[in-house]
This record gives C-alpha cells, sequence and structure tokens, in this order.
C-alpha cells in the first residue's frame, strides 16, 4: 500500500456526492511523496478536510466494515471549506 496517498471516507458525503466530482473528508494521511533529497512533501491538506475528488479517483477497500477510498494527492480535485 502506497504511503504518500490519502485516505478518504466516502460515507461521509453530501447527497450530491451522486453526481461527478464526489465528496469527503481526510481521515489519515500517509508519510508524503519521497523527494529527491530523502524528505517528505508535505500535504496541502490536514486529516478533517472535505475534498472533492473524480468518481474514478483512488482505490476502494474495506477496513472493520467501513468502505473508504486510497487515493493519491493528485486525485484530489479542491480542498473545500
Amino acid at each position: 500500500m502506497a504511503t504518500s496517498g490519502w485516505c478518504v471516507d466516502p460515507d461521509t458525503v453530501s447527497s450530491a456526492a451522486k453526481e461527478k466530482p464526489r465528496e469527503g473528508e481526510i481521515i489519515a494521511l500517509g508519510d508524503g511523496a519521497r523527494l529527491e533529497d530523502g524528505g517528505r512533501a508535505e500535504f496541502q491538506a490536514k486529516v478533517g478536510d472535505r475534498v472533492l475528488f473524480s468518481s474514478y479517483a483512488g482505490t476502494e477497500i474495506k477496513v472493520g466494515g467501513e468502505e473508504l477510498l486510497i487515493m493519491t494527492e493528485d486525485d484530489v480535485l479542491a480542498v473545500i471549506d
């Protein structure tokens, strides 16, 4: 599993999520993409932020009966207030 992606709970989406793009809440972050100097890139968003993403973004997984999406930061279209 990649550690530079975002984990989003699609069950926290609004009713508008039935249309493209979808909305969800970031519930976990990985370590960030590896930089050439060996460090890690910082994320543009944080846990708890609501984000918009394409209907086809990420990989769906089930953890403890809860459906989640794992996606890269590039999959996120926007952070919304």
